[in-house]
């Protein structure tokens, strides 16, 4: 609750104010709003809503990714996104270290090259694990033998397939990799004013943590710009959502052409064992039922209807005449 002052109390401030005492306070700084600086020459292409939607998209990506390697490497990883960024690609080509491995990949059928990078650290670490080592390996600042990168490509391999699960939502796509590219020679990939988005997310694997950094270019992201709203793809929803009537009559329609059993059952008895091991030809075995009670048909060892035994075109047959209920 806030403290109301006397007017003794105000009197006296101010007072201390006109005497010098205390400060004025500074009314025209407190009005001033807080003004954010904008760069134009790095024009926003992207709003927060379509950022907010990639950041998504990578979030359930890091869920999967997190499972993966968990698995995989029988150590207990944790994926998060760290952070999503917008800016221009010459940023990023300068942010890769030379000796960096960078894999190319394809998010068909939508075109644009994706760019892929382990941190070298968590990289060496990851391969170690493969290798049956403890995964404690100090930073190696050398490059990558042939043994190695053919481990990396089966793991960028295996890591991109669930980029199809995540973008599900948004897009339908088909990850494929296309091939490794050193960290020196990216800069020719794209144009280095070209606009891209950046997303990069921490590995903790043990005690060691890393970055995987995922470069996503203006001309991939603007091809599914408008699948970017989340408007947009509730419309999709509603519009493509399946009629409930048709979905149960096509349902219906593949049940029927189903093979089921279906059984007459004519009555039944309660006889001794013995009877049964002395059972001879022309014995007779009385039943329970009377001669005008109904056979029960039955349906995987159920009775849903009751019929009445006869012949049709010199074959036994039975007359379904009554639905079985379950007040009976």
């Amino acid at each position: 609750m806030k403290e109301v002052l006397a007017q003794f109390q105000i009197d006296a401030l101010l007072q201390d104010i006109q005497g010098g005492k205390v400060p004025a306070p500074d009314l025209e700084s407190k009005k001033q709003k807080k003004v954010k600086t904008y760069d134009f020459k790095l024009p926003r292409k992207f709003t927060k809503e379509q950022l907010r939607t990639v950041m998504g998209v990578y979030e359930i990506y890091a869920r999967h990714l997190s499972s993966y390697l968990t698995g995989t490497l029988r150590t207990f990883c944790q994926v998060e996104v760290a952070s999503i960024e917008e800016t221009k690609y010459y940023e990023y080509s300068n942010a890769i270290a030379e000796s960096a491995l960078v894999g190319l990949l394809d998010l068909n059928p939508v075109e644009g090259t994706i760019l892929m990078e382990f941190s070298k650290g968590l990289s060496f670490t990851i391969i170690d694990k493969l290798l049956g080592g403890p995964g404690t390996s100090a930073f190696l600042d050398r490059e990558y033998t042939e043994i190695e990168m053919v481990l990396l490509e089966r793991l960028y391999r295996n890591v991109i397939t669930y980029l199809q699960d995540a973008w599900s939502n948004v897009a339908e796509v088909k990850p494929h990799f296309r091939k490794f590219e050193k960290g020196n020679s990216i800069s020719r990939i794209m144009q280095l004013d070209e606009i891209v988005v950046i997303v990069v997310m921490n590995v903790k694997i043990k005690e060691l943590t890393g970055t995987l950094t995922v470069c996503l270019p203006y001309i991939w992201l603007q091809a599914i710009n408008d699948k970017l709203y989340t408007k947009y793809r509730m419309s999709q929803r509603a519009k493509f959502s399946p009629d409930l009537e048709y979905n149960k009559r096509y349902i219906l329609s593949q049940i029927y052409k189903s093979d089921i059993d279906v059984a007459v059952n004519l009555g039944r008895a309660t006889v001794q064992f013995r009877d049964v091991v002395n059972m001879e030809v022309g014995d007779v075995i009385k039943l329970k039922q009377s001669v005008n009670d109904k056979a029960s048909v039955e349906i995987d060892g159920k009775i849903w209807f009751y019929g009445q035994i006869g012949l049709k075109n010199g074959k036994k047959a039975v007359k379904i005449e009554k639905v079985w209920s379950e007040d009976e």
